[in-house]
C-alpha cells in the first residue's frame, strides 16, 4: 500500500514540475506576435510586430533622432512555422528565475503572444528578469525562431526591391499601340514617368494622374493609380503590365504590343 502511494505521489510531482501548455497545437486565427527590446536608460528601442500578412519593424538607435519604421510582407504560413515554435517550446510555461537583486540600467526584452479568445503570454529577459536552464533553452528558440523569419523576410523584400526598381525603370517613358478597325485608324499612349502617369488615345481619351507600386513578380507589375482626373473619372483604379523584354514591349490591361516611342517629334 506504501509503494502505490508513493507512486501516486511521485506522478503528482511530475505533473506539477512539468507545467501543461495552454497552447493550441494547430495556429488559431488572428494570432499576434510581439518581440520589444529595451535599451534601459539609453534612448534606443526596437520593436517587432508580427502578424498575418506583415512585420513591422520600429527601430531607434543611439543617436538618432527619429525611429525607423518599416513594414515588409509575410505569408500566414511563415506565420504558421513561427507559431509552430512557440507551441513546441511551450512558451506559455516559461518561468523567470527568482530575482537576487536589482541591476540599475539594465536592458531586457520581451516577446508576447496573443490569440482570441482572450489568451496572452508574455515572457521577460535581462538581468532584473533572469532564466536558466531549460526555461532558458526554450526562450531563446523562441527567439532565434522570430529574429530568423525577420532575416529571412528583409533578405525576401530586398530582392522585391530591386525587382521593383528594375521592372520601373523598364516601363518609364511613352508606349504606344495603334490600329485599324473598320477602316478608322485608332490609337492608345501611356506615358510613365517617376510616379506619374498620363494616357491618352485616339477616340479622344485623356486621364492622368500618380501611381505606386502594388507588386512586382516575375514578368508583371501591378500598378494602383490615384489622384486622377480626365476620360474615367477620379476613382482609383489598378493597371496590370506585363513586360516583354525580348521584344521592347509590354501589354497593358491585357492589350498586347505596346511599344516605346523613342524619337518624339519636339
Amino acid at each position: 500500500m506504501k509503494k502505490i502511494i508513493a507512486i501516486i505521489m511521485g506522478l503528482f510531482f511530475i505533473q506539477g514540475c512539468e507545467a501543461q501548455s495552454r497552447m493550441p497545437k494547430e495556429m488559431p486565427e488572428k494570432v499576434r506576435i510581439s518581440l520589444n527590446e529595451s535599451g534601459g536608460m539609453m534612448r534606443a528601442y526596437k520593436k517587432i510586430e508580427i502578424e498575418e500578412g506583415s512585420l513591422e519593424i520600429e527601430e531607434l538607435k543611439s543617436g538618432q533622432q527619429s525611429p525607423q519604421k518599416r513594414t515588409i510582407k509575410i505569408t500566414r504560413e511563415e506565420l504558421a512555422a513561427l507559431y509552430q515554435v512557440f507551441a513546441e517550446n511551450k512558451f506559455d510555461t516559461i518561468k523567470n528565475d527568482e530575482r537576487g537583486g536589482v541591476v540599475h540600467d539594465a536592458g531586457s526584452e520581451r516577446i508576447t503572444i496573443s490569440f482570441p479568445p482572450a489568451k496572452f503570454f508574455g515572457v521577460t529577459s535581462g538581468r532584473n528578469t533572469p532564466l536558466s536552464g531549460q526555461n532558458l533553452q526554450r526562450y531563446q528558440s523562441v527567439r532565434k525562431a522570430i529574429d530568423d523569419l525577420i532575416a529571412r523576410a528583409q533578405d525576401k523584400a530586398a530582392d522585391n526591391a530591386a525587382g521593383e526598381s528594375e521592372m520601373e525603370k523598364f516601363i518609364q517613358g511613352k508606349w504606344r499601340l495603334e490600329g485599324e478597325n473598320g477602316g478608322h485608324a485608332w490609337f492608345l499612349e501611356w506615358t510613365f514617368d517617376q510616379g506619374s502617369f498620363r494616357q491618352t488615345g485616339y477616340p479622344p481619351i485623356i486621364q492622368e494622374g500618380k501611381y505606386k507600386i502594388l507588386s512586382a513578380a516575375d514578368d508583371k507589375i501591378t500598378l494602383e493609380l490615384y489622384d486622377q482626373q480626365g476620360t474615367f473619372g477620379r476613382d482609383t483604379r489598378r493597371l496590370e503590365i506585363v513586360i516583354d523584354k525580348n521584344n521592347d514591349q509590354l501589354t497593358i490591361s491585357g492589350r498586347e504590343g505596346f511599344s516605346k516611342l523613342t524619337n518624339e517629334k519636339k
